[in-house]
């Protein structure tokens, strides 16, 4: 690997067995967000790519966690138009296609899902930096242009920026033209556990993380837990089918081992026992020689390689970017080489000390694993609203913040000055989520006489995204006028619409049917005109049980 620079841009070249490829990367990602603006890095990577699609060569982007990376794949001049056109895009940022592109993310969001490890950082970190990655992307509803345009003046600069290019050198006349800004530094870690190692229950699977500083010692040791893992659960009992290690550089020095185990529903516990025995085994004694030797064959194997040096190039410039020093293939691979039995198990020892563990319902606590919070220490004295049911938690709506209190005196407060979103909903619901991750729901279809606008007076209004939709309150009980008015401002399904017809023309018929039946047994003079005027007084008593049933449907889906 060389090192050199491009418009003031660093940038390092290292040569490749494969087709030429470069990245630009900058130290900018999802947790540098806020959630309230969760989705802004990646906004701005669709928009700055679109004036590009539809070119021969290969490039596309990614909004990693502390980078958002532009890369292309092709001949040096592909790979000079490619980075010629990303930085007039990023310079003149196409803030018109706002819109189109937000739901173009939702979508993308909404096919996505989430992985089984999704729901860690947000139990580590809380509702803020490396645990926004757990939330959807809730802010893209409250983005606007100039947040965008801001926020490209910040972030993407070539003092924030680490060019790579795999090949055999800079292409003659790449370009790269940036304005000018400041180097951003990570995010500091946030944490919403009291104590650890701890636990939640999560889930029918098994999943951990812990943090740990990065070293030569922790990738052989995520070599070993990943074995004995497999080994363990796959192998000689068959408990699951997936064992999945991840080792992954945090920036700051630092880097997060996770891992994942799956099962089915009947061995979550069997599976969560087997992982726990295996990470107790990790740190109990150091690794026998054959167990350690394999372990570093693997990471070795993986460093190392044909094409080793391009592949180590992304890490190179996260580790440029971050002010951690460069190492090279060579350096790399021997420091795995000298990892020693003992360093892997201070590391697994290291490991316990931090670990977050994702459990089946059962828990681990039985296994000295502290149970993270799921509830406030602390709770807002203010006005009290109760269920308009009558059972249930109240909510407790104050000067400082909001909190549901349970009738086992159990809360989830947020405070206003620690609340990192509140969503308000148009129906006037409002979710408010609080540093730690708390999550208090407002509604006014459930509590009575709760006035919202209270806490809409209070709440930051940096932190508030309004969410689209259309209003879901109920109408009043009983009350056909109320939802006539009601339905009226909805616009109901088209399966609901075909249903509605079919059963007002079946009562109709049905009920001319019937009444003209009855009126020619009884003798009336003119049975057809009592069969119509029955027909319709049925059909009117469909229609108002139709609208009373729609009416109870949304009210229940709204609650």
């Amino acid at each position: 690997m060389t090192r050199t620079e491009v418009d003031g841009v660093p940038t390092l070249v290292a040569p490749t067995v494969g087709p030429p490829r470069a990245g630009l990367v900058f130290r900018v990602g999802q947790a540098d967000e806020t959630l309230a603006r969760r989705g802004i890095t990646h906004l701005v990577e669709h928009l700055a790519l679109h004036p590009i699609g539809g070119s021969a060569y290969h490039h596309n982007g990614n909004t990693g966690l502390t980078t958002t990376t532009f890369y292309a794949q092709g001949e040096p001049d592909d790979l000079v138009d490619f980075f010629t056109r990303l930085c007039g895009s990023l310079a003149a940022l196409d803030t018109g296609r706002l819109a189109m592109e937000r739901d173009v993310l939702r979508t993308e969001e909404h096919g996505r899902g989430s992985g089984p490890t999704r729901d860690l950082p947000l139990w580590r970190y809380g509702s803020r930096g490396y645990g926004l990655v757990s939330y959807p992307e809730w802010g893209l509803h409250a983005l606007t242009a100039d947040d965008l345009l801001a926020w490209v003046a910040a972030h993407f600069t070539r003092e924030n920026a680490v060019l790579w290019v795999a090949g055999d050198g800079v292409p003659a006349g790449l370009r790269l033209d940036l304005p000018s800004g400041h180097r951003q530094p990570v995010p500091a870690p946030t944490s919403a556990l009291p104590a650890t190692p701890a636990f939640f229950a999560g889930g029918p699977s098994t999943a951990t993380d812990t943090v740990v500083p990065e070293s030569a010692a922790a990738i052989v040791y995520a070599h070993l837990l990943q074995r004995r893992l497999y080994k363990a659960l796959r192998l000689d009992t068959g408990l699951s089918y997936t064992t999945a290690v991840e080792y992954a550089e945090r920036g700051d020095g630092n880097a997060v081992i996770a891992a994942y185990v799956d099962a089915l529903d009947e061995k979550q516990d069997a599976v969560l026992g087997g992982v726990i025995d295996v990470l107790a085994a990790l740190r109990a004694a150091p690794a026998q020689p054959a167990d350690l030797a394999v372990a570093v064959s693997g990471a070795v194997r993986d460093a190392g390689g044909v094409d080793a040096a391009a592949g180590l190039l992304p890490t190179q410039s996260f580790r440029l970017l971050t002010g951690r020093p460069l190492g090279d293939v060579d350096t790399e691979v021997a420091a795995l080489g000298e990892v020693t039995a003992e360093a892997a198990h201070a590391v697994a020892q290291e490991a316990h000390k931090a670990a977050l563990l994702m459990a089946p319902p059962r828990g681990a606590a039985w296994a000295g694993y502290a149970p993270a919070p799921t509830t406030s220490e602390t709770r807002i004295r203010g006005r009290d609203h109760a269920r308009t049911s009558g059972d249930g938690p109240h909510l407790h709506v104050g000067d400082d913040g909001v909190s549901v209190v349970g009738t086992d005196d159990e809360a989830a407060t947020v405070r206003y000055a620690e609340c990192t979103v509140m969503l308000a909903h148009p129906d006037g619901r409002r979710v408010l989520i609080g540093h730690d991750g708390m999550v208090v729901v407002a509604d006014p279809a459930v509590y009575a006489a709760l006035n919202v606008e209270a806490i809409d007076r209070r709440v930051p209004p940096e932190v508030v995204v309004r969410m689209p939709g259309q209003p879901s309150a109920s109408p009043a009980p009983g009350s056909v006028a109320a939802a006539r008015r009601w339905l009226s401002r909805r616009r109901l399904g088209p399966g609901w619409l075909r249903l509605a017809a079919l059963g007002l023309l079946t009562a109709v018929v049905g009920g001319a049917a019937l009444t003209y039946t009855i009126g020619m047994i009884v003798g009336f003079a003119d049975a057809r005109v009592i069969g119509l005027i029955g027909g319709w007084l049925i059909a009117g008593w469909f229609g108002r049980s139709f609208l009373r049933a729609w009416s109870a449907r949304r009210g229940e889906s709204s609650a």
